[in-house]
């Protein structure tokens, strides 16, 4: 994952010395421009699962961006957190494919993170309207839906010569495709969930009854007796704004586009550079619309998105 981040976006990722960690298997890396040498930011892995520790994947920022008083730029740093299946003997940590796909989403935050020069704060790294801030980790999906790109790590670790197979990715992908309608009626469910609570919601509404109700209407049927609104983490830091998950899925496919249509594919150096300065450096400092148009080189496009799902317009 180091080297296809260096490669289309201009970077280097070394490991460092950690002058403290929470942990003995937590590891330190430092982001550079490759080219000039610039220390970027840190970011810290943690990668194995462990007794009391977070049980899910996710990106934290530490410290933001910003442009101090004496015109030095502080460097940012974030952690990421992920919970998978850890070496064992002389058997190195062996990722599914699914794993892969969820590495590359939860590093996704990683490069905006540390290649953001907005100015203040709050307009640095992941400080961006919140229906903006998944397409960084979904847009970075894609990557995984090209064979150039898994062959450049994915293989057999006990004979490297031997790659992902074509005919699994391809039923990998023919599979996704086969129940994308079940999981956008799930989302289309939770978002619609989100806003009745954040935009009807009274005292007197019985929020179990409700919610069930919509997930019944519009995902699958819901036994009376559950409550699964008790479990919807979401509702709190993405109170209002569960929806940008898939309006996040309609942006990232547009945008993928441009690495699809690339000399290089997804492994392009040009298109990577256009993604880093377009939406990456700016953050939130000028509005995410205009750098999507700027990435782009043209009006957005619902027809990927579409495409993707199996609706012909």
């Amino acid at each position: 994952m180091f080297n296809v981040y260096e490669t289309i976006f201009g970077l280097k990722i070394e490991e460092v010395d950690p002058p403290s960690r929470w942990h003995e298997d937590v590891s330190l890396h430092v982001i550079s421009d490759a080219q000039t040498g610039e220390p970027l930011g840190l970011a810290y892995l943690d990668m194995f699962p462990r007794e009391g520790k977070f049980n899910h994947f996710a990106q934290f920022g530490i410290i933001s961006g910003k442009r101090m008083k004496n015109n030095i730029y502080q460097r940012p740093t974030a952690a990421l957190i992920c919970n998978f299946p850890p070496p064992s003997g002389d058997r190195p940590s062996l990722l599914t494919y699914d794993n892969v796909v969820t590495l590359f989403h939860e590093f996704g935050p990683l490069p905006p993170h540390n290649s953001n020069r907005a100015e203040f704060t709050a307009f640095s790294g992941t400080n961006v309207p919140r229906d903006f801030v998944e397409v960084p980790s979904q847009t970075l999906e894609y990557w995984l839906e090209s064979k150039a790109v898994l062959d450049s790590f994915a293989a057999d670790y006990r004979d490297p010569s031997k790659k992902f197979p074509s005919d699994v990715l391809e039923r990998i992908i023919e599979s996704d495709r086969a129940t994308i309608g079940t999981f956008y009626r799930r989302q289309l469910s939770f978002g619609l969930l989100d806003i009745t609570l954040h935009s009807e919601y009274d005292p007197e509404m019985d929020i179990v009854k409700e919610s069930n109700a919509i997930l019944t209407k519009v995902f699958l049927p819901v036994p009376d007796d559950t409550s699964f609104v008790s479990y919807f983490g979401h509702l709190m830091g993405y109170d209002a704004g569960y929806y940008g998950y898939a309006w996040a899925d309609v942006i990232a496919a547009d945008m993928a586009t441009v690495f699809e249509n690339a000399p290089n594919g997804y492994l392009d150096t040009e298109a990577g550079m256009r993604l880093r300065k377009e939406i990456y450096e700016v953050g939130d400092s000028r509005d995410v619309n205009e750098s999507i148009h700027a990435f782009l080189g043209r009006e957005r496009s619902f027809s990927p998105f579409l495409k993707r799902i199996g609706v012909e317009e």
